[in-house]
């Protein structure tokens, strides 16, 4: 393990190393451009918008993007309310990336508290509007090429509301969604949805996850894309945990990063990610320390995608490494940091915490395991420097 939750497997590694993206000294990690804004209508059916930021002056003939949508619990927001999604798209089209911001379809809140498949129904018609944006510049790179988008270097996201539509862009296959879900999504398109720009991929490289969560931490299998994921630990508006959304209002169940986490480093995806200690509710849109600190984590995160390391990729060198000893264990044992840690959790393979200690301050933890059951464990580090955690598969035989 050599990087902040990196479970990247050795087959990403060598892709990654033998591609051939061109990566000009500065783009993509510091401001180059000036920013230009235009608002277009991506879904003819439901005229719903989205603001277009593009680097000016730039004449790359290939550009990443990313699609950002707003936080707002499905019932409220836009494109232009939503100040860590504006900061992104502003901060990433200056570095280089031509980035947007979209409008989706809302529901009613009332409605969704009493109604769960009302709720998913809302949910599901907001992710059919995002994949309908993927496919806007899909479709425009195969005819006007307006915008000069690297169809291979798509990136799509949000905060909070936001990142939940997008993780289910990137992470429910069709095969994989409960009747009930398959049923809303018949009724309203299929799986690809009736949002427009139909006929055109909704591939995605990877997604930008700001406190959304999924429904199931099953959806996420050994195929699935990488994410970068941050969100506090005390979040219950999109539960940390698995749970009810909205603090039980909407009874709809929604699992955040904690089991998550669990299923992502199991299936040995490539990801990195940060969780805020004792923060509740996307803590980031508050706090403009910790909005940089998002901002950092997501452009070196993404840099590792769009250019290849070796190229030059800022932070899997410098970062903490940890061991466990022993590991198989048949009970107690040690982790070990290079870094500070401040806080340590472990969970079993469900997402459940079994150990925590949010006080740590040390570089060494000793861990009774004795009451630990036969199986496989993930123990999470979070560290005082601000260093993103790290997470570490533990057996216990």
């Amino acid at each position: 393990m050599k990087r902040v939750l990196l479970t990247a497997t050795i087959s990403l590694f060598a892709m990654l190393q033998m591609a051939k993206a061109q990566c000009p000294a500065g783009r993509y990690l510091t401001d180059m451009f000036g920013v230009s804004v235009s608002t277009v209508t991506y879904s003819t059916p439901y005229n719903l918008e989205m603001d277009i930021y593009q680097p000016v002056g730039d004449v790359l003939a290939k550009r990443p993007l990313i699609i950002l949508a707003h936080g707002g619990s499905f019932v409220g927001g836009s494109k232009t309310d939503d100040v860590s999604v504006d900061t992104l798209c502003v901060r990433f089209a200056r570095r280089g990336y031509v980035t947007a911001s979209i409008n989706y379809r809302l529901g009613n809140a009332l409605s969704m508290a009493l109604d769960s498949m009302n709720a998913i129904t809302v949910v599901m018609k907001a992710v059919s509007d995002g994949k309908a944006a993927i496919r806007y510049f899909v479709k425009d790179a195969a005819t006007t090429n307006t915008y000069k988008i690297d169809t291979n270097n798509i990136f799509c996201g949000g905060n909070s509301a936001g990142a939940v539509l997008y993780m289910h862009v990137g992470y429910l296959d069709s095969a994989e969604a409960p009747a009930h879900v398959a049923g809303v999504l018949a009724a309203n398109g299929g799986f690809e949805g009736n949002s427009g720009n139909a006929g055109y991929t909704t591939k995605t490289k990877a997604v930008i996850n700001l406190a959304g969560a999924l429904n199931l931490p099953s959806f996420i299998d050994a195929t699935d894309i990488p994410s970068v994921n941050v969100q506090g630990d005390a979040d219950d508006v999109v539960p940390y945990n698995c749970n009810k959304a909205l603090g039980g209002l909407i009874d709809v169940n929604l699992c955040g990063l904690g089991p998550l986490e669990g299923a992502l480093t199991g299936n040995s995806i490539y990801h990195w990610s940060k969780v805020y200690a004792g923060d509740a509710h996307v803590p980031w849109n508050s706090d403009q320390t910790k909005l940089n600190t998002v901002d950092s984590l997501v452009k070196e995160f993404l840099y590792t995608l769009v250019c290849p390391p070796g190229a030059s990729v800022k932070g899997i060198a410098d970062a903490h490494t940890s061991t466990i000893s022993p590991n198989p264990t048949q009970g107690n044992f040690r982790v070990t940091s290079s870094g500070r840690i401040e806080a340590i959790v472990v969970r079993d393979i469900t997402g459940r915490t079994v150990f925590s200690n949010a006080n740590v301050s040390n570089n060494e933890v000793d861990i009774n395991g004795s009451d630990l059951k036969t199986g496989l464990y993930f123990v999470t580090l979070m560290y005082s420097d601000g260093m993103p955690a790290e997470t570490i598969k533990l057996s216990v035989q």
